[in-house]
């Protein structure tokens, strides 16, 4: 009899703990993240991609600015090391951005993730560099972002559903 209870005890204990996990879940969002980020030095290489970063690595994206924050700064120079990254949510991939610093030296019309150094952040912007004031560039990159506007689209609801898409 004391060993069937006991072994009643445990199992409703076990119970109730699966049930408030989930609670806790419901009630705090932001758990297993479905975005994935890879990165690749090409576009063409056959080799498989990096996994870099998850939904969890993001702090925040500001939806105004562009910018996005990390958990944890030791991703910056795992970033920096890569020329390109590839957006997935789950196993849809989104979009695909080239990573661009201050040194880059040339003339890029679709998204890119570009650190800025004034203040370390990364941005994701239109292209690069950002103050180019060329009517065919900007045709090229509205075009793009037209292009791009239901994957971005769906990025964006997944920050707003893990509350880290911020605006200000």
């Amino acid at each position: 009899m004391k060993r069937s209870a006991r072994f009643l005890l445990v199992m409703v204990s076990i119970l109730l703990l699966l049930i408030t996990c989930d609670f806790i879940r419901d009630l705090f969002p932001g758990g297993k993240s479905d975005l994935t980020f890879k990165a690749t030095y090409s576009l063409n290489s056959n080799r498989s991609d990096t996994v870099l970063f998850t939904g969890n690595d993001i702090k925040s994206l500001n939806g105004t600015t562009g910018e996005i924050s990390f958990v944890n700064s030791t991703l910056i120079p795992k970033i920096k090391a890569f020329h390109f990254i590839k957006c997935y949510l789950g196993k849809d991939s989104l979009f695909t951005a080239r990573v661009t610093l201050p040194a880059v030296s040339a003339l890029i019309n679709d998204l890119v993730l570009n650190i800025n150094l004034n203040d370390g952040q990364f941005y994701f912007e239109d292209g690069y560099p950002d103050w180019i004031d060329n009517q065919g560039a900007k045709a090229v990159r509205t075009q793009n972002k037209e292009k791009r506007t239901p994957a971005w689209n769906r990025f964006m609801e997944e920050l707003k559903k893990e509350g880290k898409y911020v605006e200000k």
